[in-house]
């Protein structure tokens, strides 16, 4: 007799089908844990867009937007084709944050792409007088590489800046990937995260 054979005639046994029956209750329940973490992982493929190598465009644009989303952040608009002027705007309380957004493969952004954001935040200013206008740039440098291997500073003394004096802040997709985590964490709220963002210069997020 083989083991299977004996495994059939054994399987009405009241001590075996007890454990058959715990076992199959089991395996549903792994499927169930397991179709469940799935879903859940994938509502977070936008952190692959977000710091990826070569990611550029509308892929870096949508994931920021996915982001803040995921953050808690409902008022959030993707104007990068519609008006072709900035990329992003966000919507708060008593505040409006528009970004602009770029990969490049290079460790240093150059300054006119960093300049770009500062043209807006006078115009969206003077659109909307009741809010404080603040202005972001986010680039995906040195994307050739994996994101842990990339220039920790990418923006020169100078340009930094140049952003507190126009009231925009300098960052990269690594730093906002850094802080999502922080979020997700429970060690950085997401109120922080917006004044944080709203500081200018360049960003710095205690503890990172």
């Amino acid at each position: 007799m083989k083991i299977e054979e004996l495994k059939n005639i054994t399987s009405d046994f009241v001590e075996i089908s007890q454990l058959l029956e715990k076992r199959n209750k089991l395996f549903s329940e792994t499927n169930k844990v397991r179709r469940k973490l799935k879903s859940k992982i994938n509502k977070y493929k936008f952190l692959v867009d977000l710091v990826d190598t070569d990611s550029n465009g509308g892929r870096l644009v949508n994931a920021v937007v996915q982001l803040f989303k995921s953050i808690g952040f409902s008022n959030i608009e993707n104007v990068d084709k519609k008006y072709n002027d900035e990329d992003i705007r966000l919507w708060l309380d008593d505040l409006l944050i528009i970004f602009e957004i770029t990969g490049i493969d290079t460790a240093n952004p150059k300054d006119d792409k960093a300049y770009r954001i500062s043209k807006h935040i006078p115009i969206r200013q003077k659109q909307n007088p009741n809010l404080k206008v603040f202005g972001v740039f986010i680039v995906n440098h040195d994307n050739k590489k994996h994101f842990k291997k990339r220039e920790k500073k990418p923006f020169r003394k100078n340009l930094i800046e140049i952003a507190k004096e126009h009231k925009y802040t300098l960052t990269t997709t690594v730093d906002i990937f850094n802080a999502f985590i922080k979020i997700k964490k429970d060690s950085l709220t997401k109120d922080d995260f917006i004044k944080c963002l709203c500081m200018t210069g360049e960003l710095k997020i205690l503890g990172a």
